[in-house]
């Protein structure tokens, strides 16, 4: 059943692509001058002056995002993808994304992809109506925002390496974009190797766009970057942290 919701849903957003692109070709080309005199966008040559803006626009994409895979799961199976039985059902959710939109492509000859977007303003705008409608409900609405795209949740205890083992696999279903990232409670420069170390796993795990979040403290006194905690003094000349 909830993939008959899904697919409605994709032929909806579909739609939505499609009417606003339609809407954008039928625009003046001086509604974006500086672009077309300067070659920003509007450089497609031939394709221009044959079928007018929409020579150029049609080379963009037409993004399918999402977010919130881990709650969902944590709705359908009461467990999320940190899980074999969860990964195994958010294979098929976003394989189902992933063929929708390659065959709207080929429909339409119109770049459609899966995005998976990192659209933080809409993870919290998106909680706070969920909150409104349904309440808070344990494992998917008790946090101030839903979590991006495919991405694990922040707040399980797991390795960066098991992080990146996890998303990678669902990676490969987008054609639009993705970004995976990692956080470590370091500032990291004693310890380099390991950074690196991190960054040439994902090459490994074929990861696209790969981020690593890293404490960066600075003591406005001494100019020291050693680690200050949030409540801590700084550890060179001792200068409180607020």
């Amino acid at each position: 059943e909830f993939m008959k919701i899904l697919d409605k849903a994709i032929d909806d957003c579909v739609g939505e692509l499609v009417e606003r692109f339609n809407w954008i070709c039928a625009q003046n080309p001086a509604s974006a001058r500086f672009m077309y005199e300067n070659k920003t966008f509007f450089s497609y040559g031939d394709e221009f002056e044959k079928e007018g803006i929409r020579g150029a626009l049609k080379h963009g994409t037409l993004a399918v995002g999402q977010l919130g895979l881990a709650e969902c799961l944590q709705i359908l199976l009461g467990c999320d993808h940190t899980e074999k039985r969860g990964m195994d059902f958010a294979k098929k959710i976003e394989q189902l994304c992933f063929d929708k939109c390659m065959s709207y492509k080929e429909k339409l000859k119109l770049n459609i992809s899966v995005y998976y977007s990192p659209s933080e303003s809409l993870c919290y705008t998106a909680m706070k109506k969920f909150k409104a409608k349904y309440g808070v409900i344990p494992n998917i609405s008790d946090h101030e925002y839903f979590t991006n795209s495919i991405h694990v949740p922040v707040w399980k205890e797991i390795s960066p390496f098991e992080k990146i083992d996890i998303e990678s696999q669902l990676t490969g279903y987008h054609r639009a974009g993705c970004i995976t990232y990692v956080e470590i409670g370091d500032n990291a420069k004693n310890n380099l190797p390991a950074l690196e170390q991190i960054v040439k796993y994902a090459m490994d795990k074929d990861i696209p766009y790969m981020g690593v979040n890293i404490l960066l403290s600075h003591c406005t006194s001494c100019g020291s970057d050693e680690n200050i905690g949030f409540e801590e003094s700084s550890p060179t000349c001792g200068a409180n942290a607020n």
